[in-house]
């Protein structure tokens, strides 16, 4: 039986790895050991992911110090190696593209392990975004790549990976996705009260992401008093926004515009259900791009590139920038669909963003791993 090493860090990558885990559990010709790197204080794996995927015994965490980047990696490459010369894998899977992937990639090159790559292939094109610079290093350490969509498989192919080395299995966020909606379906509670489906705008920000100066903070202030009046804005307060705004002196304006909704960050599970009754998502980050797409939920992205072309492509993604009138118009035409085509008019899945990722990825394995 080939034991698999599965690491992630961070939410983005333990949705790649929760629904591949199960899948090898449920195979039956692999040993699936799971090693998860949080920073200290930070829950490795949300709860509600962890019990519709089974992850309860997940067998090694990794807590990282509240320093620099450099200093976390430095724990994660550390604290790896002791894990993978104890539990000496077959094969280590690196899940996502933040530092404790990074971190689990070098490691296992360094020890000789051989390394695939999951969601490989991704290409912002922005060398600022560090999560880019870990893409392209961990894809360079990789002996197998699986990649999401077409799009990665273009970009490795141009860098030299060998089309052999390449295989296209689907987006493991959609069956990520797919899982905890059955499991969200089953609970019938309103994530909050007196919020009725599709009457409601979804604003998720990051306070190191675009909105990382009072200048930024205070357009979107500006945007959300005009654009409240006609629909009401739930706006999460993720890890680090609310303190941010304090910062800034702007939790008080924020709160204080009528029709926006300051909520607590929600489980996880509970935020798709969210995003899936909302009119439309506006965000600057790329977590949620996918599950918009699959949802057929108009999604405006205050970023000048996205690493998943296909949710613009193909899905409901766009584009916006930071032009201030470029997104209330953006907005506007979405929800005053007349004479503008509605964005999802023209949207569709990509193509193996069909839950089935997962298994794909498996009989892959059941094939470069034969003895």
């Amino acid at each position: 039986m080939k034991k698999l090493l599965l690491t992630s860090g961070g939410k983005p990558a333990t949705l790649l790895l929760a629904p591949l885990y199960d899948a090898l559990k449920k195979n039956g010709n692999y040993k699936p050991v799971v090693m998860l790197a949080a920073l200290e204080g930070v829950e490795p794996i949300s709860a509600d992911l962890a019990a519709r995927f089974g992850l309860g015994e997940a067998s090694h965490t990794i807590m990282l110090p509240k320093g620099t980047p450099v200093e976390q990696l430095a724990s994660v490459m550390t604290g790896a190696e002791k894990i993978m010369l104890s539990e000496q894998p077959d094969l280590v899977l690196v899940c996502g593209s933040d530092n404790a992937a990074l971190g689990a990639a070098i490691t296992a090159a360094k020890l000789g392990l051989p390394v695939a790559a999951v969601d490989a292939g991704l290409r912002s094109y922005e060398r600022s975004d560090a999560n880019e610079v870990n893409r392209v290093v961990i894809d360079a350490m990789a002996d197998f790549h699986f990649v999401s969509e077409h799009s990665g498989e273009y970009n490795l192919i141009n860098e030299g990976v060998a089309d052999e080395k390449v295989f296209f299995a689907g987006n493991l966020i959609v069956d990520s996705l797919v899982g905890l909606m059955e499991q969200a379906n089953d609970q019938d509670v309103s994530v909050v009260p007196d919020i009725k489906p599709k009457k409601y705008a979804l604003l998720l920000l990051n306070p190191v992401g675009r909105f990382s100066g009072k200048e930024e903070l205070e357009m979107m202030r500006r945007l959300l008093a005009e654009i409240s009046s006609g629909i009401t804005v739930l706006m999460p307060l993720a890890a680090g926004l609310e303190l941010f705004m304090q910062q800034h002196g702007m939790s008080d304006s924020f709160s204080a515009i009528e029709g926006v909704k300051l909520i607590e960050i929600p489980a996880h599970t509970s935020l798709l259900k969210l995003l899936r009754d909302s009119m439309l998502l506006l965000t600057d980050i790329e977590e949620m791009q996918s599950e918009a797409t699959v949802m057929n939920v108009p999604c405006l992205t205050i970023m000048e590139s996205s690493s998943r072309p296909a949710t613009i492509e193909i899905g409901t993604n766009l584009l916006v920038g930071l032009d201030e009138d470029d997104i209330k118009n953006r907005i506007h035409d979405i929800l005053h669909p007349g004479s503008h085509q509605h964005i999802t008019s023209r949207s569709k899945i990509p193509e193996k963003w069909d839950g089935a990722a997962a298994g794909r990825v498996v009989a892959v394995l059941d094939r470069v791993l034969k003895d």
